[in-house]
């Protein structure tokens, strides 16, 4: 597997010149849905799709009550999900309280699994037909595999 990336012409604008640049962009394909995940799930698990229902529900459950107590949740190799926010900076501490924050997150830190991913994975370049091209200029989107597809297809990493 690899990531790709197109090859974008960008126009800076922090000074008068307005200077052209080439940017590396990686393109993304199409977004994998719940019940797309969930049925992956039930294949390479070998279990009845509601019982992956309710597995994950359960996780999503656990997640969301200890993310609100303030904890941090673990989830293996996968990573860590711990609640944050962005405050505004202030110029006195009377000033620096609850009212100075301007967006809730939640903070993702990548664990082992998905740092080898990234470690090992491949980046090459996306080709697209002259037609594709123009169509897709400006999207992020994946150019699949040829087949009209769009690499919506299951691969199962066990086999």
């Amino acid at each position: 597997m690899s990531m790709q990336y197109k090859v974008v012409k960008q126009i800076f604008g922090f000074d008068q010149s307005k200077t052209e640049k080439y940017v590396v962009k990686s393109v993304t394909g199409e977004m994998l849905e719940f019940n797309k995940v969930r049925n992956q799930v039930t294949q390479m698990c070998g279990i009845h799709r509601g019982t992956v229902n309710l597995v994950i529900d359960g996780l999503l459950d656990v997640l969301v009550n200890n993310l609100d107590m303030g904890h941090s949740v673990q989830l293996g190799e996968f990573g860590v999900l711990r609640p944050g926010f962005r405050t505004k900076a202030q110029d006195t501490k009377e000033d620096a309280n609850a009212d100075a924050v301007y967006r809730r997150k939640i903070n993702f830190v990548p664990g082992k699994m998905l740092k080898n991913f990234l470690k090992d994975v491949s980046i090459t370049r996306a080709s697209f037909d002259k037609d594709s091209e123009k169509a897709n200029e400006g999207n992020n989107t994946n150019p699949g595999n040829g087949d009209g597809s769009g690499g919506d297809e299951f691969i199962d990493p066990s086999a």
